[in-house]
């Protein structure tokens, strides 16, 4: 590995906003080449500040298996963002490559959509049996602690939300108690159908630092998180405001991934993010292009 991929992959570990900026105006496919050079967690932080429409066009370019290990890399809420931007059979190849149980996840959140509490939700809330102890509840949590914040949901051998306790709650609660002894019935939830206004103007987030979400069936989907609903607020005032400057920057962004490169070497942006300069022709054809990366071959 040259030591130029060394310096940009360290650039981008440190300056994911900068990075994001620049591949938003590549071409897709040089901007896949970029993320395709990045460490997994460094794609996944440029991933999320990126224009979705011009990431779903970034991670469609690329090979099923290094597209499928950077959707694992992300947020299951941000991949299923990119996902739902993809056209079905792009989408298809993509989820093919990802572990069985994120791929069951994504489906069912690309199906809602991003302006709907199913599309926005963490598939990883813990939710467990309800017969289980405590003291294997925290075996669980132990073993699996991804997505573990505040609360831990108790569900039914349907799967059907049955209540929730939080993890204080839990911490002094005597390890041979069943959990579904000290959980709280009827939790305040959303449903997976309820849009974002409805989300936003939900009571519970008065007193709760996430809302399960459930299925018409009352079977747990996950949880949406605090952060979330803040960010669907903005994302609703925003609107209501009407497009700013920043807004239509990114809604150009979003409808032609924005202007052709004029840099053809990445390792330059890591030092400044010029202008792209105006396009003057078609680009080249495959067989002359070059890379974007450093020291890439044409």
């Amino acid at each position: 590995m040259s030591a130029e991929i060394l310096l940009v992959r360290a650039f981008a570990a440190g300056h994911p906003e900068e990075v994001a900026r620049f591949i938003e105006r590549l071409p897709p496919e040089y901007a896949a080449e970029v993320l395709g050079a990045l460490e997994l967690e460094s794609a996944a932080q440029v991933l999320s500040r990126t224009v979705p429409l011009a990431a779903a066009a970034a991670v469609s370019r690329l090979e099923a298996k290094p597209g499928g290990e950077l959707l694992e890399a992300c947020h299951p809420t941000l991949a299923a963002d990119i996902l739902f931007r993809m056209d079905r059979a792009t989408r298809a190849r993509l989820l093919e490559a990802v572990s069985p149980t994120l791929a069951e996840d994504l489906k069912r959140m690309t199906e809602f959509g991003p302006r709907r509490a199913g599309g926005r939700l963490d598939p990883r809330a813990p939710a467990l049996p309800e017969t289980l102890s405590v003291a294997e509840v925290f075996e669980r949590l132990r073993a699996h602690p991804a997505g573990v914040m505040h609360y831990v949901y108790a569900i039914d051998a349907e799967r059907r939300l049955t209540g929730v306790v939080n993890m204080r709650e839990l911490m002094l609660a005597r390890p041979e108690a069943p959990l579904g002894t000290i959980v709280t019935r009827e939790p305040e939830l959303l449903y997976a159908q309820d849009p974002l206004e409805v989300i936003a103007r939900h009571a519970g987030w008065k007193r709760n630092h996430a809302l399960p979400v459930i299925d018409r069936d009352r079977r747990f989907l996950g949880a949406l998180r605090y952060s979330t609903f803040r960010a669907i607020e903005t994302e609703l005032g925003q609107a209501a405001a009407g497009p700013s400057a920043d807004q239509t920057a990114s809604a150009l962004a979003e409808l032609c991934a924005l202007g052709a490169s004029a840099m053809t070497r990445f390792i330059g942006a890591t030092f400044a993010l010029e202008a792209p300069e105006p396009d003057r022709a078609e680009p080249p054809p495959p067989s002359i292009r070059r890379s974007v990366l450093p020291g890439g071959m044409p």
